[in-house]
């Protein structure tokens, strides 16, 4: 005994000036004051403008987790950052400990700037009205810019006149580019006369309007803003569709359908995978998270599949909203039955001929009754326009809740169901059924234990569905092998993210 408290007498004053020098190091600040603009830099960095009641008035607080200087008072994990950024609301009093920021950082601003790794909010911006931030007090001016600065205005000012018949260039000036002969999406050729598109005001081809007063872009009128604001949108659709391309993707561009219509794709691709009497057996399908129900509506108008909806937040089906799915379905029985899909141009009813004294009187009494007709039959298609809905969360619970709907579904499914696509795999997976999922994004941050099977970090979406592929380790409840075969992955022919994972006894 007598040795031990030896030992911890002569450690103890050791660890004492470790804390002393950090302290010295990175002294300690605690500040309060009202958050007047914020900004996320890059995955590890942000930084809030703080307004204060010191002499400054205003400082610049960084958020970082990727600081590696030593002995810092305290760091930030980027779980810790992500979580830190997500309180950040301009308008709020918040109190805070702050240390000196890096030489680096204090070096490149003229006001404080400090570095933290939380706060505590003293008060909430009040009101509905968002806080009107102001803009960031920002960096010094590069100093190698003052030398060219006489040189610069000179310039400016002997090409004032040529740049200002640049931006208003007209149709008939030789600065605007001819109609593209190669491709309808390909931009303009560089040669003496026509510019390529860094010529051209991104601002006033997006919508017309151009806030910099000094702009030296090109600003095309009439039909020729027309006419490349046409070639613009395209080259950046395509640009867009080419780039959320997944590698694996079979599909090319053009063969695939809008975003819009992936939910008639979904359908389609469920029918021909599992057969309509398969999906029917039971109590039909499962449509987990489905929202307003668009799915199931779909499954049971288009394809006679029996669906019921599970969605925890209560809706209230708005009659447009009704109408327009009612529209999209009838549209698109119209174009599978061989139309062109207007079938509101064909169902018009066509006025009988009379004659000329009578024809307005007789054209006023059709009227009533054409109104009273369509009203009718509006108000029995809308009656009949729903599906079966169960207000709750799919778990455990609901599978005792709900025990002979779950236990006799044919099917659980989830079209970009968000937060509830892990609860379906796990909930199909546990209870040997089959299912199929189109996951569209993922919630990292809400679980930062997700771990893939080497050990990699779930971020992506991507990282997603690997993870959700890797969950085929679960057996039945009654302890033996699954009767379903392995988790699969195919590529629907919509843009954006188009995979689906499902598992099932398949007819193809």
């Amino acid at each position: 005994m007598p040795t031990a408290t030896a030992h911890h007498e002569q450690v103890q004053p050791q660890e004492q000036p470790q804390n002393i020098n950090k302290q010295q190091q990175h002294p300690l600040k605690r500040l309060t004051g009202q958050i007047v603009h914020s900004r996320r830099c890059y995955k590890r960095l942000f930084f809030i403008d703080l307004r204060t009641q010191e002499p400054d008035n205003r400082s610049t607080i960084l958020f970082r987790s990727d600081d590696t200087r030593p002995n810092l008072p305290r760091s930030l994990t980027d779980h810790d950052l992500v979580s830190c950024w997500k309180k950040v609301r301009c308008g709020d009093t918040i109190s805070l400990e702050v240390f000196d920021a890096s030489q680096d950082e204090q070096a490149c601003r003229e006001h404080e700037v400090y570095q933290a790794t939380d706060f505590t909010v003293l008060k909430a911006w009040p009101g509905d009205d968002p806080f009107p931030t102001e803009p960031a007090m920002g960096l010094k001016q590069q100093v190698n810019t003052t030398t060219n600065t006489t040189t610069t205005n000179n310039n400016n000012n002997n090409n004032n006149n040529s740049n200002k018949n640049k931006v208003t260039a007209s149709p008939s000036t030789n600065n605007t580019p001819p109609t593209s002969t190669t491709h309808p999406t390909a931009p303009p050729t560089a040669t003496a006369t026509t510019p390529m598109w860094t010529d051209y005001c991104k601002f006033w081809i997006n919508s017309q309007k151009c806030l910099k007063q000094d702009c030296k872009k090109l600003h095309p009128t009439g039909d020729n803003y027309a006419r490349i604001q046409e070639m613009w949108v395209r080259e950046r659709t395509l640009a867009r569709r080419e780039r959320s391309k997944l590698q694996d993707d079979p599909h090319s561009i053009p063969s695939k359908v809008p975003h819009s219509q992936r939910a008639f794709i979904f359908c389609r691709w469920l029918v021909d995978t599992f057969g309509q009497e398969y999906l029917n057996s039971g109590s039909g399908v499962l449509d987990v998270a489905g929202g307003k129900g668009e799915i199931s509506l779909f499954l049971k108008h288009m394809f006679g599949i029996q669906s019921t909806v599970v969605e925890p937040n209560v809706r209230k089906d708005k009659s447009y909203q009704r109408r327009n799915l009612m529209d999209v379905i009838q549209r698109q029985l119209d174009i599978e039955a061989g139309g062109d899909g207007n079938i509101h141009r064909r169902w018009s009813p066509v006025k009988s001929a009379s004659s000329a004294e009578n024809q307005q009187e007789e054209e006023e009494d059709e009227e009533v009754d054409r109104v009273k007709e369509r009203r009718r039959i509006k108000k029995e298609q809308e009656a009949q326009f729903v599906v079966p809905r169960l207000c709750t969360l799919l778990d455990e619970q609901f599978a005792v809740d709900h025990k002979d709907v779950f236990e006799s579904a044919s099917i659980l499914i989830g079209m970009h169901p968000d937060q509830a696509t892990e609860p379906i795999v796990t909930m199909a997976l546990k209870h040997n059924k089959p299912f199929a999922v189109v996951p569209c994004c993922v919630f990292a941050h809400e679980n930062p234990d997700r771990r893939l099977i080497d050990g990699g970090e779930v971020k992506t979406t991507l990282d997603f569905i690997q993870y959700l592929t890797e969950k085929d380790t679960f057996v039945g409840e009654s302890g033996g092998p699954s009767q379903f075969g392995p988790v699969s992955k195919q590529f629907l022919p919509f843009d954006g993210m188009n995979i689906v994972l499902f598992r099932g006894c398949t007819t193809v």
